[in-house]
């Protein structure tokens, strides 16, 4: 075997095992940081369940959810459907840091049903607050 050919091989395992480290590392959540995202999820989802329950009269029923990265935007995301009808998808994004909500979304049908009142900043004031 040639010395060109040795020294390419072993820049190839080289570039390999910088590659697998640095995916290993970067790609790795501390314990603190699940618990962490844990603790956001529960307290949005609760945020969540009741916004949809004290504006629109509907339980909801979350399937998935994303926490964006706070150098992003501090907001979770969750997708979902109304409780006993999964054809009818709704989703909500929450700041993560006020726990307001941003925006939702939620099958026009429903803005009919909206109840909107003054008790739901009061309401979600004291669900933060616990």
């Amino acid at each position: 075997m040639r010395s060109g050919d040795r020294m390419k091989g072993q820049r190839m395992l080289l570039f390999i095992f910088l590659s697998i480290l640095v995916l290993l590392v970067g790609g790795c959540k501390g314990k603190e940081e699940l618990k962490r995202e844990e603790e956001i999820r529960a307290k949005a989802e609760q945020v969540a369940l009741t916004y949809f329950k004290e504006k629109y009269n509907v339980n909801v029923v979350f399937t998935e959810y994303s926490i964006r990265p706070s150098y992003i935007n501090t907001t979770i995301w969750f997708d979902g459907y109304i409780e006993g009808k999964l054809d009818e998808k709704l989703n909500i994004i929450i700041d993560y840091v006020t726990y307001d909500v941003n925006n939702a979304g939620i099958p026009k049908k429903y803005m009919n049903n909206q109840k909107f009142k003054s008790r739901i900043s009061s309401n979600m004031a004291e669900l933060l607050s616990d």
